[in-house]
């Protein structure tokens, strides 16, 4: 009976991620190209277990030993993974290719030498490289999301606050692989590959709504880019004040500090910093206080319902219109407008958030 249970898993794990393969490699930006290669490779492993499932199946099989080692190269993809969402444009060919060295050399060692001492210390690696880069990933992500509040007016899809939930189910399925690697049975395995299917298709979910971010954030300042008040080049902070004011530039919905470089000439790094010196906020809080002070009039002056008002606004969805303007306004919008009309609140701007 578990033997048919895990040959049934090992049939759905086969076609989930052949399709995932298939879906993330037609996306074709890097990041899912490199999940593309990860899920192709979990596939083919799927479909090699499978003729290995009627034999015998023991921790003293050095034939499943072996197995298993060449499973473990795909270890590193994960972390590339992780490595491409949080640092976008840092991996490099050489860096995987370090990586990869001694999860392909310790099966080719094993495989020599019939040594079972390759596959304990393979699997010691495995666990103690996983649990590095769950770490790791868990420290970079609220820097992540503070350069994206640098560089972008929204966070729909692109936040990685997400992944944190994700981290903590991929250890717990880490430990169990790792268990399962030591003390073999069929119900471990069937519980390991239902874990995991579980895991990745809500990883694949948030990955494939996730946008590409790389070409704002691959950009590496140079001296010549930090913000300096005293060689302002041409007017930068008039010109940045004109398109607020004239052009009300922050109601776009998808503005980007890229957006804001090439309509006053300059560059990315130059106009972040700018916001972040002169204005004294990142680029995101800048923008979205323009977003609700706006709002805050629509609310006092029309009877626009919250989704009319949060696109008009230039907000992605009533949703995250209503989360910012909760947290600036210390009030849900509805009870801001109920406020108006009682006559609680007399100014419906907020004046930490002066154009400069």
């Amino acid at each position: 009976m578990e033997a048919e249970a895990l040959a049934y898993i090992y049939g759905l794990c086969t076609m989930f991620y052949g399709m995932m393969a298939w879906m993330f490699w037609r996306k074709a930006d890097r990041h899912s190209r490199l999940l593309s290669v990860l899920m192709f490779t979990i596939c083919i492993q799927c479909i090699k277990d499978l003729f290995f499932l009627d034999g015998d199946y023991g921790s003293g099989n050095f034939g499943w030993m072996l197995m298993t080692a060449t499973d473990m190269v795909a270890i590193p993809m994960y972390a590339f993974i992780l490595m491409e969402l949080v640092c976008p444009g840092k991996l490099t060919w050489r860096m995987m290719a370090v990586h990869e060295l001694p999860f392909v050399a310790l099966p080719v060692l094993l495989f020599a030498t019939h040594l079972e001492l390759f596959y304990y210390v393979l699997v010691a690696l495995a666990g103690i490289y996983g649990t590095y880069y769950l770490v790791w990933t868990a420290l970079k992500i609220p820097h992540y999301n503070r350069l994206l509040k640098e560089r972008f007016s929204y966070t729909e899809n692109i936040n990685l606050n997400w992944l944190r939930v994700i981290l903590y189910s991929f250890y717990l399925i880490l430990a169990l692989w790792l268990f399962d690697c030591m003390v073999v049975h069929l119900s471990m395995e069937c519980l390991y590959m239902a874990g995991s299917l579980a895991m990745w298709m809500v990883i694949d979910y948030f990955i494939y709504r996730h946008e590409s971010v790389l070409d704002e954030l691959s950009d590496q300042p140079t001296n010549d880019e930090v913000y300096d008040p005293t060689s302002e080049p041409n007017g930068l902070g008039q010109q940045i004040k004109a398109i607020f004011t004239e052009q009300k530039i922050f109601l776009d919905s998808h503005l980007k500090v890229s957006d804001i470089a090439r309509a006053v000439g300059s560059n990315r790094t130059y106009v972040s910093n700018y916001f972040n010196r002169e204005a004294g906020m990142p680029f995101y809080d800048y923008v979205n206080g323009l977003r609700i002070s706006y709002a805050c009039d629509l609310l006092a002056d029309t009877d626009d319902g919250l989704k009319l008002i949060a696109e008009k606004s230039g907000f992605n969805s009533p949703q995250a219109f209503i989360r910012v303007f909760s947290k600036l306004k210390g009030m849900s919008p509805t009870e801001f407008r109920l406020s108006i009309k009682s006559g609680g609140v007399n100014n419906c701007t907020i004046d930490s958030y002066t154009i400069y």
